[in-house]
């Protein structure tokens, strides 16, 4: 009960402004939920003395992260005005970063620990969820550099997968966060909406080897991973901004 408090506690301080009944509802649900799983969680015995706990923490963070990011992709509920729509989004945005936060300051203290969660000392579950998350660290890249350079030396002793580190590799390159500091990916994932149905990468090195490089590392042809995205993309992301004045939010891309 004390976690449910303070998770709505959190979510509080950004409750929607305008005076939408229909959004307020949709917020309260979404806060409600994302206590009620944290709640959950803490009724679990351990500590992270404990793998097996750790690996239970992992997954937690990660169903959180799901959870935050299918609302941002598809909010729920009927809103009346492009006004109306834009406030949810924006709040529901808002909420899924804050997520994204507090996952990033609980996993740096487990990293402290252990260094990484290797497939031998712990799972590949426990390393592939311990990636999305730095994955999704996306308001500190100086994080995700630092994993990215633990990772390096794992992908090839069998530590950590070759595809997760890809992933992590371009999301360093293309930061959201240092426009100025971008670099051309390597292996293609990073990308966006660009129209209904298709979804298009940010500029990478050397076009021409660039499937190559993807099998290298265990990930499928380009084209087969822009089919992926054929349901999931509605329109542009620039029109998806046009729509909200502008507001930002978790990536699409993984």
């Amino acid at each position: 009960m004390k976690m449910c408090v303070l998770v709505v506690t959190v979510f509080a301080g950004i409750a929607s402004a305008a005076n939408y009944p229909r959004v307020d509802a949709i917020l309260g649900e979404f806060d409600a939920h994302v206590a009620q799983m944290r709640a959950g969680f803490a009724k679990l015995p351990g500590s992270a003395e404990d793998k097996s706990w750790v690996k239970s923490k992992l997954q937690h963070m990660v169903d959180v992260d799901q959870y935050a990011r299918k609302a941002t992709m598809s909010p729920g509920g009927a809103v009346s005005s492009p006004e109306e729509f834009a406030e949810l989004m924006g709040q529901v945005s808002r909420r899924a970063m804050e997520v994204d936060a507090r996952n990033t300051r609980e996993l740096k203290l487990l990293i402290e620990k252990y260094g990484w969660f290797t497939i031998r000392e712990f799972d590949a579950a426990a390393d592939r969820n311990a990636w999305l998350l730095v994955q999704h660290a996306d308001a500190d890249p100086e994080f995700q550099k630092r994993v990215l350079k633990v990772l390096e030396p794992l992908v090839k002793s069998g530590g950590t997968s070759p595809r997760n580190f890809a992933y992590l590799f371009d999301r360093v390159a293309v930061s959201v966060q240092n426009a100025e500091g971008r670099k051309v990916q390597r292996f293609g994932t990073q990308g966006q909406c660009s129209g209904p149905g298709t979804w298009d990468p940010h500029p990478v090195e050397d076009p021409a080897k660039l499937d190559e490089r993807r099998r290298e590392v265990g990930l499928e042809p380009l084209a087969e991973y822009q089919r992926a995205f054929k349901d999931i993309c509605k329109e542009s992301i620039e029109e998806t901004l046009r729509k909200l004045g502008g507001a930002t939010g978790p990536k699409v891309t993984p």
